[in-house]
């Protein structure tokens, strides 16, 4: 009989997630993050560091305590939601967007940035208008809102495995155009002079939220009542002010970092 239950205990880990409770016991919150997305997460000199970094650091200080620990996983934007439903992460915090069908697989929280579709393309070939690009090739990364916005407005699109490899592809014109989120696609002209962003805003608004394993409510609610503190006490916009903003030279508009509307509705 014991160990019946000590095999329903561990599927039920297995099934539901480390709970809120369990966590706080162990002292530790596992994120998984991106490997390669500035400057929200990167890899230097074989530590992670950025917006993500310093934000996932901040919740398990506030919600586990200053002794808790962060343990950093690389997720992809493939597999991110298969950490979450093998029980390999605790959360996820890797420029996650809501959308409906993500939300029959995981839970997410709160939003915490906006997004829309922007366009990357060769300064030399001096694409102004989304209109230039109707008979192009735009290179996007599956199973994204920046493919399903194009798609769904009849584009000729591309897709990469990833946001490198649709940089790449751009860069040895096997595509005229790279279109992903925004605040990611508009990093790129500050890492290559020889790129630029004049389409900043295609398609409906998306949100990047905090994923959680479905079901998991005691962590949801906690991460919930975390980003409503945060919003109150500043952090986004200190973060937008003194990371954010000087990364992108004044190219994405703080509308997209600061969100204090909603969190009023909520707060």
């Amino acid at each position: 009989m014991k160990k019946v239950i000590l095999s329903l205990c561990i599927l039920a880990g297995f099934l539901f997630g480390n709970t809120l409770a369990e966590i706080k016991q162990n002292g530790v919150i596992r994120v998984g993050v991106l490997g390669d997305e500035p400057p929200f997460s990167s890899v230097e000199d074989g530590d992670f560091t950025g917006f993500d970094i310093d934000f996932a650091k901040r919740i398990v200080r506030d919600i586990v305590g200053e002794n808790g620990k962060v343990e950093l996983v690389e997720v992809t934007t493939h597999n991110r939601i298969e950490a979450l439903q093998n029980n390999q992460v605790d959360l996820v915090i890797a420029e996650f967007i809501i959308d409906p069908e993500r939300e029959n697989l995981v839970d997410f929280s709160m939003p915490y940035f906006a997004v829309n579709t922007g366009i990357l393309t060769k300064k030399d070939d001096h694409y102004k208008k989304i209109s230039e690009l109707r008979s192009k090739i735009i290179l996007v990364e599956t199973d994204t809102e920046a493919e399903k916005d194009l798609k769904k407005a009849g584009f000729n699109v591309k897709g990469c495995e990833d946001m490198f490899h649709c940089y790449s592809e751009l860069k040895a014109g096997r595509g005229d155009a790279f279109a992903g989120a925004n605040l990611i696609v508009l990093a790129y002209p500050i890492l290559d002079k020889k790129l630029e962003v004049n389409i900043e805003s295609f398609g409906t608004a998306s949100y990047y939220a905090i994923g959680v394993k479905k079901g998991n409510k005691d962590l949801l609610s906690a991460l919930n009542k975390e980003l409503i503190n945060l919003s109150k006490e500043g952090f986004f916009k200190e973060a937008y002010e003194n990371t954010l903003n000087p990364f992108y030279k004044g190219t994405a508009d703080k509308k997209y970092f600061l969100l204090d509307d909603i969190y009023r509705i909520f707060g």
